[in-house]
């Protein structure tokens, strides 16, 4: 992770301002049904539902329930950018509502950061 990356997380957990979408949840279940040759995620011995719990539990994040808002503005999301992820779409959306922040590394999502629009915090 970047530098940038680690000074968010913890500037965020102390302020009690970390947040997640379940949607990484289900975004790490699909990535961790990857065979090995694509990379999957290492979850050491656990399933991807106790590596997440565990980890919103280290960090003390909060989980951001989807609601209405966030739905319809996924469909925003794809009609904007012409981005077809449901996954991406969802987060993207998620942080437009909620005003904060996506961490990624994901070079479509970087690329759609622009000032109004979506913030991204490179890790």
């Amino acid at each position: 992770m970047s530098n940038d990356a680690l000074v968010t997380i913890g500037d965020n957990q102390g302020a009690g301002t970390l947040f997640v979408s379940p949607i990484t949840a289900w975004e790490l279940a699909i990535a961790a049904r990857k065979p090995a040759h694509k990379a999957p995620p290492d979850l050491g011995a656990n399933t991807p539902a106790r590596w997440f719990s565990a980890a919103i539990e280290a960090t003390a994040a909060k989980i951001i329930p989807i609601k209405q808002r966030i739905a319809t503005e996924t469909a925003a999301v794809v009609t904007v950018t012409g981005h077809k992820d449901p996954g991406d779409c969802y987060l993207i959306a998620t942080a437009r509502v909620r005003k904060i922040p996506i961490m990624t590394r994901d070079h479509v999502m970087r690329g759609l950061a622009v000032p109004q629009y979506l913030q991204i915090v490179d890790c």
